[in-house]
């Protein structure tokens, strides 16, 4: 007797239980319902303002590492930019290695202009290899100089 109680409690209340389910499922199917249009002005407008912060932080990193000069260009390593330095807003002074000759340019908004050839080359303390390193040197570069930075 013990037994068949034991089993038709189980018996009720599997049916509770897949009655509940169904229940549940019915009510979830309600919920996944649109009530409106998925391309109103408020997820339109968020969408939007994402696109313009991932646009804004990459312009950003651009701008960033173009005026920190570490990721300088170089034709084939014969040409590297030694060193550089800003005479106003928008004109610079750059040192530049050319083979085995330095070139001291003058850069302004107009123009290039040689300044000076150099008959000693200049050895700078803070040469970046701008040709022969990866991205992976470059990166455990500039993290060596900010460790220096902060000793």
């Amino acid at each position: 007797m013990k037994k068949l109680s034991t089993l038709f409690s189980c018996l009720v209340f599997s049916c509770y239980a897949n009655i509940s389910l169904a229940a549940e499922i019915d009510k979830t199917d309600k919920l996944k319902t649109l009530s409106g249009s998925p391309l109103n002005g408020s997820a339109l407008l968020e969408t939007f303002g994402g696109l313009l912060l991932v646009l804004a932080i990459i312009a950003f990193l651009a701008w960033l590492l173009r005026r920190t000069g570490q990721f300088n260009s170089a034709v084939n390593g014969e040409m590297k930019i030694i060193a550089g330095l800003s005479l106003g807003s928008r004109e610079k002074a750059i040192l530049l290695q050319v083979g085995e000759q330095q070139i001291l340019v003058g850069v302004t908004a107009q123009h290039v202009q040689t300044l000076h050839v150099l008959e000693n080359n200049i050895e700078a303390q803070n040469k970046v290899k701008v040709a022969t390193s990866g991205f992976a040197d470059k990166l455990q570069q500039m993290m060596k100089q900010q460790q220096g930075d902060k000793s």
